[in-house]
């Protein structure tokens, strides 16, 4: 998640959780780390009811248990049926405030509030509350709602537990009510694009809380001592650069591999995956899941392969990012441990700016090779209970959709000549910045542009944003996808390729592949157990 530290293009009054969150290396205050367990409780409360269709998932974790399992595939279509009728009749008193709820985690909750404030203001006929589930207990917490059935009408989500919510029948596809949504996909980053769409119906669920990129970054102070006048544009360039920088003197582990937490998915594993090929994707699975990524020619393997040649052989990289987590990562290239890294982009306004030892010698270039990396983001979705509630509820809460992650002119929806109201205010108070295109290119969003100069170039930023690729989608999301990964905990792959990496299993072509082979034999056992296969 992106750090909590608060704006320094724009000081806001603080209350006493942006206090508690405002040290941005410290493991505690990114909204990505506190969630981390909070996903972890969240797949596991999640995935118990989600119908037949995961099976097991997750059903050793301690959330796992929490929940009973209530929901079937024959009652979600059922429901389905009459609610959708409901939505169409149902109308409430004339004059009447049509209450909505919004479900949120605990960061930035007095700015949360002052967006529901001024929501209010601008639209007397509804009543919008904010619910605060907490920031470790979120998913655990808007889980036992939903079963309770007493869920917001529209929240944050993730992509892994908005895909087991969809399973479970517990969200619905905006796009069947208000097909106008699907205007707002032009405007996304077309690597992002996919985070807004229903794999099972093709339908665009809600709209974007934020985004970014694990941008490829470098120390042009390093540089400069080592006399190299501009970033690498190929991976040959960075074996060269990384060797004369370690020759010289000025940093003896130059190429930083996150691969500890959450970053071995999107950074360890995609963004050198992504930067080495240039071939298109599907990269680890084909469009039926079947693994494509255990054979020696696959672009995971020849990541792989490079990584450890680095490492163990070259000496140009070492296991140490194995052990990071965000804050951790963070801090390592903010102090000077690395002269190349891979990380959130908004993490670099932490690291770039004081207190960090390198504060301004940071940059943010496209990446090596393809110049691609993974993407970032979470969504706002809406719940099935709100059709229950009738077509005022529905609409209200289409209301409040564009004015939290779309545009709006004067607090109403307004997708020709409005603006993103609270997308701005998230970027300039909060530092959580936007991948609408818009943003970054249109010259009434100036102001987005300079908020982040301090930091980054943010001509460089929109190019980053462009060269995204969606990790989550690919080809999809399935319900098992984060325990085989080990998103948000150990799970299957993260241990496998942390001892791979450590130099545990060998080092040679036939070790990669044998670690390869058993992770895919994996996938296919969660796949079947799935009994839907997705």
């Amino acid at each position: 998640m992106p750090g909590t530290r608060k704006s320094k293009t724009k000081p806001h009054k603080e209350d006493e959780k942006d206090v508690l969150l405002r040290n941005p290396l410290d493991k505690t205050v990114t909204r990505r780390a506190a969630l981390s367990s909070a996903g972890k409780l969240a797949v596991g409360v999640a995935a118990g009811v989600v119908i037949g269709a995961v099976g097991g998932y997750l059903a050793g974790s301690s959330g796992a248990q929490q929940t009973p399992q209530t929901v079937t595939r024959v009652v979600t279509q059922t429901v389905t049926q009459q609610v959708t009728t409901t939505a169409q009749t149902t109308t409430g008193p004339v004059g009447q405030k049509v209450p909505v709820t919004w479900g949120i985690w605990s960061w930035g909750v007095e700015l949360v509030q002052d967006n529901a404030r001024i929501f209010n203001q601008y639209n007397p006929d509804i009543d919008l509350q904010v619910v605060d589930y907490g920031l470790d207990t979120f998913f655990s917490g808007l889980s036992a709602a939903y079963t309770a059935g007493n869920p917001p009408n529209i929240h944050y989500s993730t992509p892994d537990v908005t895909y087991i919510y969809q399973q479970n029948g517990w969200l619905i596809d905006m796009e069947d009510y208000f097909p106008e949504i699907r205007r707002y996909l032009d405007d996304v980053f077309p690597g992002f694009r996919k985070g807004l769409i229903n794999p099972d119906t093709g339908k665009v669920t809600g709209l974007f809380y934020y985004g970014g990129a694990q941008a490829f970054m470098y120390n042009a102070r390093h540089l400069q001592e080592a006399g190299i006048d501009e970033p690498p544009k190929t991976w040959e360039d960075l074996e060269e650069q990384a060797r004369l920088i370690k020759q010289k003197g000025v940093n003896d582990d130059p190429i930083g591999i996150w691969y500890g937490s959450w970053g071995f998915v999107e950074v360890g594993t995609y963004c050198f995956m992504l930067g080495m090929t240039d071939q298109e994707g599907p990269f680890m699975w084909d469009e039926d899941l079947n693994p494509i990524f255990n054979d020696k020619k696959s672009p995971w393997f020849q990541s792989l392969r490079w990584q450890l040649d680095m490492i163990h052989k070259e000496k140009l990289a070492s296991t140490k990012g194995v052990l990071y987590d965000e804050a951790q990562a963070v801090n390592a290239f903010g102090s000077g441990a690395h002269t190349f890294f891979w990380m959130p982009d908004y993490d670099l306004a932490f690291a770039n700016t004081p207190p960090s030892k390198e504060a301004g010698n940071l940059r943010m270039a496209v990446a090596p090779g393809s110049g691609r990396v993974s993407t970032i983001y979470r969504t706002y979705q809406v719940s099935r209970k709100t059709l229950e509630q009738g077509r005022n509820t529905l609409e209200a809460t289409w209301r409040v959709l564009q004015f939290v992650g779309g545009r709006t002119k004067n607090g109403r929806p307004d997708f020709e000549n409005g603006e993103y109201f609270v997308c701005r205010r998230l970027n300039n108070e909060k530092g959580v910045g936007p991948i609408y295109i818009s943003m970054w290119e249109d010259p009434k969003y100036a102001d987005i542009r300079e908020s982040v100069k301090s930091w980054v170039d943010p001509e460089v930023k929109r190019q980053v944003l462009f060269k995204g690729y969606d990790f989550f989608n690919d080809p999809r999301m399935t319900t098992w996808w984060s325990e085989w990964w080990g998103y948000w905990q150990a799970g299957v792959a993260r241990p496998l390729i942390h001892d791979l990496i450590l130099g545990n299993r060998g080092l040679s072509d036939d070790d990669i592949l044998a670690v390869l082979n058993r992770l895919a034999e994996e996938w296919n056992r969660m796949k079947r157990e799935s009994k839907t296969g997705k």
